[in-house]
């Protein structure tokens, strides 16, 4: 509490040092972008206002607050009050008026609370980026950021992996397939910039490190779609303009693919050696699967955000769908985060998630796919592989709605709002399709 205290009262002074404008091009935005990397391996970085610890088995157990929530609350004020003007703004109105709205299905309206305030620090995060991201350098310090944090995962795997002997890795978060994912976010724009030929510590650190962490993880989902997000992004780049760099980057990602082929048979030969595949006695995610479309078919409008484990242990739907009768399975969350998000905020709740996944996936790929609109296009089009494989992903599991995730999830969205902003504003585009933003900022005069 000491802590939260100390650091709320570094608001004013700093926010009257944003005010200024001048830290939108310092390192200010490199912190934003390490931090969902940093903080979870520094529990002295979160704060609960309220606490049930492991009272309750969802996916928040308390009104947290961390200090990248305090980080954004001094940008906030520092931009004078700024407002979103985006047609997205309505979608991610919808999204907390149906995660709001669960509230009242809920049985334990409290807990549900809990899972609205985390969406709102997530959608003031989400709209600080969006915002100052039109400033090439704010996207750059973002980018190298999130590069840091990369970087930063890989020192921690490697050392979880050969000094601790883990043999899957989750890096600084709390489960392996958290690192699988939200690597997504990561990977694919430098891999785009590094296509197009933007050369820069990052663009080639990152993939490197990238491919040996999903390694190291042992997640055969997070390798899946790493490999396919791979290939996507190497396929588009060639139809846009096929060059003899591009081919020789090609051979060179395929060695490089093999070289790192023993590890990963190493990798996968431990785990199945210590945890053998029992798919075919008990497959567990099918079990979740079916308590889950209960669920909503009993509860077509939700049993309230971060709800499901209550509901399917409590009332039957566990036991109905086969879910192995022991503490450890019953309070696990079904592994689909479309599914989890059905069951909770119902229909309404789905549409609302699927649109604020979408829009930004459909800016990203139009935009991204214009060539001569300078880098912002290629990192469009990095920004939107990444964001389609964890579409993907998340059909596998449920990682996108936790915090480290969602923290992630609203920096690309903000930098593909703002990004797109840029590619407009540069060719002079006028808005004729519903699809695309309103203007982030007043254009210049």
């Amino acid at each position: 509490m000491l802590l939260l205290i100390a650091g709320v009262g570094t608001l004013v002074p700093f926010a009257f040092w944003a005010r200024g404008g001048a830290v939108f091009g310092k390192r200010l935005w490199t912190l934003i972008g390490l931090l969902p990397f940093l903080q979870p391996a520094l529990p002295p970085l979160d704060f609960a206002l309220i606490s049930w610890g492991t009272g309750w088995p969802g996916l928040v157990s308390g009104l947290e607050v961390t200090a990248l929530d305090l980080l954004c609350v001094t940008i906030w004020v520092g931009l004078a009050r700024p407002r979103l003007h985006s047609r997205f703004s309505i979608v991610l109105a919808l999204y907390l008026l149906a995660v709001l709205l669960s509230i009242f299905q809920a049985d334990e309206p409290t807990a549900a609370v809990f899972y609205f305030w985390q969406v709102c620090r997530v959608a003031l995060l989400l709209i600080i980026v969006a915002r100052a991201s039109t400033d090439p350098v704010v996207r750059t310090n973002l980018i190298e950021g999130i590069a840091l944090g990369v970087l930063l995962e890989l020192a921690v795997t490697v050392w979880q992996r050969f000094a601790l002997g883990a043999i899957q890795t989750p890096g600084t978060f709390a489960h392996q397939n958290t690192l699988g994912l939200v690597l997504h976010f990561a990977i694919f724009p430098q891999v785009a910039l590094l296509l197009a030929g933007h050369r820069s510590w990052t663009t080639v650190l990152v993939p490197l490190a990238g491919m040996a962490i999903v390694i190291l993880t042992t997640s055969r989902a997070a390798l899946l779609y790493a490999g396919l997000g791979f290939l996507v992004i190497y396929g588009l780049s060639i139809l846009r303009h096929m060059t003899l760099r591009k081919g020789l980057l090609g051979i060179v990602g395929c060695l490089l693919i093999l070289s790192f082929a023993p590890l990963a048979i190493n990798s996968f030969a431990k785990r199945f050696e210590v945890d053998p595949l029992r798919e075919q006695e008990y497959n567990e995610r099918a079990a979740f699967e079916r308590a889950a479309t209960g669920i909503l078919l009993d509860f077509p409008l939700g049993v309230g955000a971060n709800h499901y484990v209550y509901v399917a242990k409590n009332f039957g739907y566990s036991d109905r769908a086969g879910v192995l009768a022991n503490e450890e399975n019953r309070n696990n969350l079904v592994h689909n985060a479309y599914l989890l998000t059905a069951a909770e905020t119902g229909w309404f709740g789905l549409t609302a998630f699927v649109l604020l996944l979408a829009y930004p996936l459909v800016a990203a790929f139009r935009f991204g796919w214009r060539t001569g609109a300078g880098p912002e296009t290629d990192l469009l089009m990095g920004l939107a592989v990444g964001l389609l494989m964890v579409c993907l992903h998340s059909t596998l599991e449920y990682i996108l709605l936790i915090r480290e995730s969602q923290y992630l999830l609203a920096i690309t969205i903000g930098l593909v709002l703002g990004a797109v902003r840029q590619v407009r504003v540069a060719s002079e585009a006028v808005d004729l399709d519903p699809l695309l933003p309103w203007p982030l900022v007043p254009a210049p005069r």
